[in-house]
């Protein structure tokens, strides 16, 4: 996704902000709750801007979908048929639907950026921010990027700004790197 995926996350929270839901996104599948006002969604990105970004990103993800390689014969039953698909089939995984889980999420169509489980969201390929986000087989390289690149294009055009990852672990914040 690279530049394609942070551009799209950028537009939908400027969207999200504004209190309209992005031209692509379903307009019966987001709800924004109690951020029906531009002065709510202001003061939810301004409180906490990481999760006001991931759960618009949970709603609206940049990259909905992902492309793997079967590695082995797979058995999938498919509206009451079985299939069998040789290895080296590509097939593609929609990320988009898992982050509507109502297993994972109470209200899954609803903007909640204080959600306690938002670290599942398959947003970037895996859960980003998990503790066991190593243990995915893919996840975006420039997940912390994006996010910090969202971060600076919103503050810039709010006229804020808002701590920026810490990318060299070294306790230092990387605030004004951009």
């Amino acid at each position: 996704a690279g530049i394609g995926g942070t551009s799209a996350a950028v537009e939908s929270v400027a969207s999200f902000l504004q209190v309209k839901i992005p031209a692509e996104a379903p307009k019966k599948s987001i709800d924004f709750g109690e951020y029906k006002t531009a002065d709510k969604m202001k003061a939810a990105f301004a409180e906490d801007p990481d999760a006001y970004i991931k759960e618009t990103c949970r709603l609206d993800p940049p990259v909905t979908s992902a492309t793997g390689v079967l590695k082995e014969v797979t058995e999938v039953s498919l509206a009451g048929r079985d299939f069998t698909f040789d290895p080296g089939l590509l097939n593609q995984y929609v990320l988009s639907m898992a982050n509507r889980d109502p297993a994972l999420y109470s209200s899954p169509e609803k903007f909640d950026p204080g959600r306690i489980n938002l670290h599942r969201a398959l947003t970037w390929n895996g859960a980003f921010g998990a503790a066991d986000e190593a243990d995915y087989p893919r996840i975006c390289p420039g997940r912390y990027l994006s996010m910090d690149i969202t971060k600076v294009v919103i503050n810039h055009v709010l006229g804020t700004s808002a701590p920026l990852n810490n990318y060299f672990g070294d306790g230092v914040p990387t605030r004004g790197c951009f």
